[in-house]
């Protein structure tokens, strides 16, 4: 069991197996404009658990959701909440066992990537993805949303620049 001191989940979460901790991840800070990633801090070899997460379920979605179900969504804010989207990302997200996966080699100093319209129908903040990847989708709202996004929405959820 990991010490207090390496945990990044609140006291009121109970430790859990594949936790993630301050010795594997590092929150980062990437300023204004992108928010606060998830960077890995040992390697992950695809196959590999990376992680396992916990939070709060909410009816609501909001900044910092995963989407369970329809109409359920898991909270977390200190490190789920973190990782940042690619059109091509490194890990996959598996909403029943709130696990994340390498689906590729994961090395130190890396960001830990998702997919967001992996798990959301819906985005709390559509936004144009930046992720650079040949495979990049543009308009990244959720796999559900098929409204015309307007031009003034702009991204506060962050994502992969």
């Amino acid at each position: 069991m990991k010490t207090a001191s390496l945990r990044l989940y609140p006291e009121r979460i109970a430790p859990f197996d594949h936790e993630p901790t301050a010795d594997r991840f590092l929150v980062q800070s990437f300023g204004p404009n992108m928010g606060e990633g998830l960077v890995s801090l040992v390697d992950i070899e695809p196959g590999e658990i990376a992680f396992c997460f916990r939070g709060d379920f909410y009816a609501q979605i909001t900044l910092f959701t995963l989407q369970v179900r329809p109409g359920l969504h898991i909270h977390d804010p200190w490190v789920m909440g973190k990782v940042l989207h690619s059109c091509d990302p490194n890990m996959d997200c598996n909403m029943e066992t709130f696990t994340f996966t390498a689906r590729k080699a994961i090395r130190a100093g890396d960001l830990v990537t998702m997919d967001y319209d992996q798990t959301e129908e819906r985005l709390f903040r559509p936004f144009l993805c930046g992720c650079g990847s040949p495979l990049c989708r543009g308009w990244i709202r959720g796999s559900k949303a098929h409204e015309p996004v307007m031009p003034h929405v702009s991204a506060t959820r962050s994502h992969l620049g």
